[in-house]
């Protein structure tokens, strides 16, 4: 989002106070700090072990446990796939089995041919499916045991 914003020359990047302000609503800045390098090195690869070090606290804190649904539009040109893709892919990677982040975090990607920007009817079946699926491993996950009595 910053890139994208930067790339832009709008008024909202280059006379924002502080400069820059949008940093502070971009997802993928808000979960990466300020890494020693720049983000898109970062999110190309593995990350360092010092990097590692800097984001576990982080990653535990903001998406241990959650579970997320990202759609796409496939021909979105608004807000085309690639600009998100190198984080998406790199959350992917941390949260592998046997990758370095095993927080427990649950991410579905879909991206849905012929769809802009806009939210398809396939689309909202996923995501109907999402919900239902997260209510229910919620439920299950909470509900009571069974007297021992």
């Amino acid at each position: 989002m910053s890139d994208r914003a930067r790339l832009s020359k709008l008024p909202s990047w280059t006379k924002s106070s502080p400069p820059g302000a949008v940093c502070m609503h971009d997802p993928a800045a808000m979960l990466l700090g300020k890494p020693d390098r720049p983000v898109r090195q970062m999110i190309e690869g593995l990350p360092s072990v010092t990097e590692q070090a800097n984001l576990l606290p982080l990653l535990k804190r903001t998406v241990e446990g959650k579970r997320i649904l990202n759609l796409s539009g496939a021909d979105d040109k608004l807000v085309p796939y690639r600009c998100g893709q190198a984080f998406v892919e790199y959350l992917k990677s941390a949260i592998a089995p046997g990758s370095w982040f095993s927080g427990g975090l649950y991410l579905e990607d879909l991206q849905f041919d012929g769809v802009g920007h806009q939210m398809s009817p396939a689309m909202v079946q996923q995501a109907f499916r999402f919900v239902a699926d997260t209510l229910k491993r919620t439920e299950t996950a909470t509900a009571p045991s069974a007297s021992k009595i």
